[in-house]
């Protein structure tokens, strides 16, 4: 696996022969790793890389079938884009890191830790992801948009037919506060850049996945973000994340939505920041952010 750089845009290579694209900011400081969601790529994070780079060394890296990656014909599994972060964390010798996952990205780690333990890993922070999306005898507070066969075909017929209506009900249902139009342009821009089919068959894997058994298990500290306005999980399926981590605390952003990282930066910044310092020390079990 090796690392090689063209501008700001540099790669590693997975081995299995996948260019993953990544951007690196900040010259010292604690590390932390930025993991986007289905659907979006490294530029999601545009808002939040600089202020943490006064801090920290910041990576940022677009997954498999997103962004500048590579869009191979296999590898549509949770487990792969797992096994892809370790991969990255190998090739740039990275040590001591915080992973922060948004969305898929949060199931991108727990596979991680399923399959590879701990290694590499200091700390761990969640963005508004429920451990199980599909709906289930003992579990209703999965997605509220792809929940079980029937939501799940219909999202991928409306990716083959029409990914720009997908891009636009991203934004419609991922937003409650108002974010730049260039930013807009540029979250729909990203999704524009993905294979449908890629996509559906990722979601295909990712939504029936169901990580409550293992989250007890994450002997890290973890921080969980929770959108108080979420238009993809109810809060109470995100604060379950919370709940059954063991040393997890939840804070819940009481006017965002699943993209609060974007819609609320500074303060989203700040308590990573000092989540990246202190871990949970001194931190209530869980806490709002207005």
């Amino acid at each position: 696996m090796a690392a090689d750089a063209a501008a700001a845009t540099q790669y590693v290579t997975t081995n299995d022969g996948v260019r993953l694209a990544y951007e690196q900011a900040g010259t010292a400081g604690p590390v932390v790793v930025l993991i986007h969601g289905w659907s979006g790529s490294r530029k999601y994070f545009c808002h939040n890389m600089p202020a943490l780079a006064e801090h920290c060394q910041v990576y940022a890296y677009d997954q498999r079938f997103h962004g500048d990656s590579d869009s191979p014909s296999h590898g549509f599994h949770v487990a792969r884009l797992a096994a892809d972060l370790r991969d990255f964390l190998q090739a740039l010798q990275l040590a001591d890191v915080t992973v922060v996952g948004s969305s898929m990205g949060c199931a991108v780690i727990w596979s991680y830790v399923e399959l590879f333990g701990l290694q590499r890993l200091k700390q761990a922070v969640f963005v508004d992801q429920a451990p199980l999306q599909n709906r289930a005898p003992d579990w209703q507070l999965g997605s509220k948009g792809c929940y079980d066969a029937a939501t799940l075909a219909g999202l991928q017929k409306t990716l083959a037919e029409n990914l720009e209506a997908v891009a636009d009900g991203n934004a419609a249902g991922c937003l409650s506060l108002p974010l730049p139009e260039a930013t807009m342009q540029l979250l729909k821009q990203e999704t524009m850049r993905c294979k449908p089919q890629a996509l559906g068959q990722l979601m295909a894997d990712h939504t029936q996945l169901d990580w409550r058994p293992l989250l007890p298990l994450l002997a890290l500290p973890c921080l969980n973000c929770v959108g108080g306005c979420s238009g993809v999980f109810p809060p109470e399926g995100c604060l379950r994340v919370g709940e059954l981590a063991p040393d997890c605390c939840s804070v819940v952003f009481a006017r965002a939505n699943h993209w609060l990282y974007l819609e609320q930066p500074e303060e989203f910044d700040a308590l990573l920041l000092d989540f990246v310092v202190k871990g949970n020390a001194g931190r209530p079990k869980r806490a709002e952010v207005a």
